[in-house]
């Protein structure tokens, strides 16, 4: 049994108003899974398989929630924001890159004997980047390289062993023409559903609808919305029976297109699975917020009774 932990940047529970697109768009497999819109008004008690929690981003430090800091704390199950005492945006400095490798969820999975992975593709341009070498790397990068383990290339996007950031490639395709081709979300879900067939806990970064929200760009949103309510809702129908898919935001943004900077509203943990587990254990918590993810997914992995089992079979 997996968990697939699927982060989506920049996604606040916004309006059922005009200037939401989450809520004009109405993508029809988010509907279907939630019985309406990602929106505030859709969170509420979980049906047997589904869960909507509405999630403060803000974690009680005063200002607009932030990529870095919000990061840190999806990743860590640790106040960033309260620990660097703001709200830090972007790539993260050197504390906060130190800070997250020393202890973050991949660490935490491997101490249970599982397996983990990250499952978006790099090219090798990245490394060559000058920020790349001054050391200037997201928190989801930051984070799995503290494991030692190797990031996934382009010949495993290639070999369906990876999943690009864009889901359907069409970025890298414009880079590399004859080389990449144009994927659909659908089969970029199954490619991630196939890693977590060696994988106890499976992450994917999605970050288009951040920079949609800060472009206010119209059409790059409707086509993020469209091809992600596809990827989610392949996921989601094609897990197997025992899995679980969370999705979390780590600020609030393109729900909102009167503005282009973030927002105060809270974002969506949506659990597809064991929803019941799920909201009896944030229900347990005083209050629930970005620090809770890590501690959820690492419950669900122990809940599903598979600690050490990949593992020792390998041995």
């Amino acid at each position: 049994m997996s968990v697939y932990l699927l982060f989506i940047d920049g996604v606040g529970l916004g309006e059922n108003a005009s200037h939401n697109p989450w809520f004009t768009e109405d993508p029809p497999r988010i509907r279907e899974i939630l019985g309406g819109p990602l929106v505030r008004k859709s969170v509420g008690r979980p049906s047997k398989e589904v869960l909507l929690l509405s999630t403060d981003a803000s974690l009680g430090v005063e200002g607009l929630p932030q990529s870095a800091t919000g990061q840190a704390a999806i990743f860590t199950g640790r106040n960033a924001p309260k620990a660097m005492g703001e709200h830090q945006s972007g790539l993260p400095f050197r504390r906060l890159r130190d800070w997250v490798q020393r202890n973050n969820l991949y660490l935490r999975v491997a101490d249970l004997g599982l397996r983990a992975t990250f499952a978006n593709g790099y090219t090798e341009e990245f490394f060559r980047l000058p920020t790349t070498r001054r050391g200037w790397i997201s928190v989801s990068t930051a984070t799995i390289l503290s494991t030692g383990q190797s990031l996934r290339m382009v010949e495993d996007l290639l070999a369906g062993q990876a999943v690009y950031h864009d889901l359907t490639r069409q970025t890298l395709a414009l880079r590399r023409p004859g080389e990449v081709e144009v994927i659909e979300p659908d089969l970029a879900a199954r490619h991630l559903l196939d890693l977590g067939k060696e994988h106890d806990l499976v992450v994917h970064e999605f970050f288009l609808s951040d920079l949609a929200g800060h472009r206010q760009d119209r059409d790059l949103i409707t086509r993020v919305i469209r091809d992600y309510d596809r990827f989610l809702g392949e996921v989601v129908a094609n897990k197997k029976d025992g899995d679980t898919v969370v999705l979390v935001s780590d600020h609030g943004n393109s729900e909102d297109f009167r503005i282009k900077t973030h927002t105060l509203n809270p974002v969506p943990t949506l659990v597809a699975g064991a929803a019941e587990d799920a909201f009896r254990f944030a229900s347990a918590r005083v209050k629930w917020d970005l620090t809770g993810i890590t501690p959820l997914l690492l419950h669900l992995l122990s809940q599903a009774g598979n600690t050490g089992e990949r593992g020792e079979n390998d041995g």
